[in-house]
C-alpha cells in the first residue's frame, strides 16, 4: 500500500514498494521519472494525476530504477575506495601529485582533443570557433553561450571518465546549433554518438 504525505505546494512523497519518491505536480502532459545523483527518485507529473497511475508507472519502471541504483552504488564505491593519498584522474585512482594548474592543463588537452574530433561537422554547418573556458560549477558540467561564442566546462571533469568528458564536449557543441534540449537536439547528439546514453551514464558520482 502506498503512503502519501501532502503539502500545499503541489508536492507529495509517495512510497511504492521500497522506493520513496518525491512527486512534483506541474502543468504538463506526461509523467517523468528522474534519479538524482544523491539517489533520490523524483517524478514530475501533470496536476491531478492519481496515485494509482503514478504507482503503476513506477512499477513499470522498476527494472530501470534497480539498474540505475546499482550503477550509482558501484560508482559511489569506486569513490570511497580511494586511498588517502589518491585522487580520481579521468575516472581512475591516481597517486600522482598534480597541482591545480597541471590538472587543468590535462583537462584542457583532453577537451581540445574531443573538440577537434567533432569540430569539422559544426564548422561545416556555419559555426565559428568558440572560446573555451573553465570554472568550478556545482549544477552543470558545461555551459554553451552561442551569442557570446563561448563554452565553459566544469573543472571537476578532470575526475570523470573520458567517455563522459567526450559526451559533455559533444553535448555543448550541439548547443551551438540547437540551444535547447528538444528532440532535435538529442537527434543531433545521436547522429554523432549513437550510444550517447552509455557515455552520459559513464560519469562517477562524486
Amino acid at each position: 500500500m502506498a503512503k502519501v504525505k501532502t503539502n500545499p505546494l503541489k508536492t507529495e512523497k509517495l512510497w511504492v514498494g521500497p522506493f520513496e519518491i518525491d512527486i512534483h505536480y506541474k502543468k504538463m502532459k506526461n509523467i517523468y521519472l528522474k534519479l538524482k545523483p544523491d539517489g533520490k527518485l523524483v517524478i514530475s507529473a501533470p496536476i491531478g494525476t492519481k496515485n494509482t497511475t503514478i504507482t503503476a508507472f513506477v512499477n513499470s519502471r522498476t527494472p530501470w530504477i534497480n539498474g540505475k541504483l546499482t550503477q550509482l552504488e558501484m560508482r559511489q564505491q569506486s569513490v570511497t575506495a580511494l586511498k588517502k593519498d589518491e585522487m580520481l584522474l579521468f575516472g581512475q585512482p591516481s597517486s600522482e601529485k598534480l597541482s591545480e594548474a597541471a590538472q587543468q592543463q590535462l583537462l584542457h588537452e583532453k577537451i581540445t582533443f574531443y573538440y577537434e574530433k567533432y569540430w569539422p561537422f559544426f564548422q561545416g554547418h556555419g559555426c565559428v570557433p568558440v572560446e573555451i573556458k573553465y570554472r568550478k560549477m556545482t549544477a552543470t558540467w558545461g555551459v554553451c553561450r552561442p551569442i557570446a561564442n563561448t563554452i565553459t566546462f566544469n573543472k571537476q571533469l578532470i575526475h570523470q571518465p573520458v567517455a563522459f568528458v567526450e559526451y559533455v564536449v559533444l553535448h555543448e557543441l550541439c548547443h551551438l546549433l540547437v540551444p535547447n534540449h528538444s528532440k532535435d537536439f538529442y537527434r543531433l547528439v545521436r547522429h554523432h554518438m549513437p550510444h550517447y546514453k552509455a557515455y552520459e551514464n559513464a560519469r562517477i558520482i562524486c
